[in-house]
């Protein structure tokens, strides 16, 4: 089992020095598993891309799912920062 960070974006590929642990446990790999297939669909979102290329967010709450049509824990501000930032001429940097 891997127990690390790594970021799928460029930097991380190309420049940062990401950190980690291996352990070799096949019982504690299994317990994670386990874990991670239980819970981590509950505090997630799943990220969806609709029909028309608009991106929307898919709660679930026990067996219940919520389509959320803005991201789930910003407000107007946050989201407009973020489109501001969106047309910076930065890509390069990401």
């Amino acid at each position: 089992m891997f127990i690390g960070s790594f970021n799928f974006d460029p930097r991380s590929a190309k420049l940062n020095t990401e950190m980690g642990f291996l352990i070799e446990s096949p019982a504690l790999a299994e317990q994670m598993d386990v874990v991670f297939r239980s819970r981590i669909p509950m505090d997630a979102y799943d990220v969806r891309l609709s029909e028309n290329g608009r991106i929307w967010w898919e709660e679930r709450r026990g067996t219940e799912l919520f389509r959320h049509d803005e991201e789930p824990g910003t407000n107007l501000w946050r989201r407009a920062w973020v489109w501001f930032l969106s047309t910076l001429p930065i890509e390069w940097i990401l």
